[in-house]
């Protein structure tokens, strides 16, 4: 009769080892970093609130959750700066990286908002078996120097750019795009950012 009582108090110990476990090893995390290339920021570099967005080009809710972004950047003009960070899933989408590299390499001809917007916007063209050819099709369309955007994909840099990013959304604790810190704040995907972001943010502002 004393072994259930015994069996559930050693799932109990074993379950409390392992949630100190994990959050021993959280806290053990380096903290990532908010900051990126100029080219993929928007905003004020002094203002108030920074939202640091962990996203994928080829991630149908990152393309959701593009509307409800570029609403609160009109609606807290001067107020918000955004920071992107790449990070392609690539297990799941296999044009992502592609993707994040030819935009990382239109940012370099300061063009990476302009790219960002054709890579969304087109999400369900370029995912496809025409990848390259889309591609090179966006680069036109921006007006990109297309021997140096080509030369810049194959450079280790911008693959390393990308990594980097991707390191960071790791030590951020990042498991789905996209992802948004608010000063710190993590809200997951476009329903959290819209309905609780924009809360966040006046209370913030309000500080």
């Amino acid at each position: 009769m004393d072994r259930l009582p015994k069996l559930i108090v050693s799932a109990a110990l074993v379950l409390a080892a392992s949630a100190g476990s994990f959050l021993y090893a959280r806290g053990a995390r380096k903290p990532f970093s908010s900051e990126a290339p100029g080219y993929r920021t928007l905003g004020p570099a002094d203002a108030r609130i920074t939202i640091v967005e962990f996203s994928d080009f080829e991630c149908p809710a990152c393309r959701v959750a593009e509307p409800p972004m570029r609403s609160i950047l009109k609606l807290y003009e001067g107020k918000v700066r955004l920071v992107f960070k790449h990070f392609p899933l690539e297990r799941m989408h296999r044009h992502a990286r592609a993707g994040a590299i030819a935009a990382e390499c239109a940012g370099r001809q300061g063009k990476f908002w302009e790219f960002h917007h054709e890579l969304y916007d087109h999400q369900e063209e370029w995912t496809g078996d025409e990848e390259a050819k889309l591609l090179s099709a966006y680069a036109k369309r921006v007006k990109l120097d297309e021997k140096a955007w080509q030369a810049c994909r194959v450079d280790p840099s911008a693959n390393e750019a990308v990594n980097a990013d991707t390191k960071d959304g790791l030590n951020a604790w990042v498991g789905s795009t996209p992802t948004f810190f608010i000063n710190g704040k993590r809200f997951a995907g476009a329903l959290q950012l819209s309905e609780r972001g924009t809360l966040w943010i006046d209370k913030e502002l309000k500080k």
